[in-house]
Formats: C-alpha cells, sequence, structure tokens
C-alpha cells in the first residue's frame, strides 16, 4: 500500500500560486520607524549626531548600479 503526497488528479486549491504583495506596506512601516528611530537619537544626542548617522547610513547602504 503506497501512501504518496503527491496526487496529479486532485486540482490546485483556490488560490494556490497567489500571493499578496506587501511590498508598499513594508516601506511605509519601514519609512515611520527610520522616522521614528532618528527622532530619538535626536531626541538623546542632538541635532548633528543624527545628521551624521543619517549621512553614514545613506553611504553605506548597497546599491546595485546596473
Amino acid at each position: 500500500m503506497s501512501y504518496r503526497r503527491e496526487h496529479y488528479e486532485r486540482p490546485p486549491l483556490p488560490g494556490a500560486g497567489y500571493l499578496e504583495d506587501y511590498t508598499d506596506a513594508f516601506l511605509v512601516v519601514a519609512g515611520v520607524l527610520c522616522f521614528v528611530g532618528l527622532f530619538a537619537l535626536w531626541a538623546v544626542f542632538g541635532l548633528p549626531f543624527v545628521v551624521i548617522v543619517s549621512v553614514l547610513a545613506d553611504r553605506l547602504i548597497v546599491r546595485n548600479r546596473e
């Protein structure tokens, strides 16, 4: 007796192969978290520190040059 998990005669489930696109939601949340983080650093260390951190983060981001 063979119990195989794959049955080719069975139709696919509804929505199979469909993946939600959460890119916009991720970008909004990442932007808000970045703003809150920089605002907290500003409150603790001051504006010059935040500007230096922002410039360093911008320079360290790896970009595709195609």
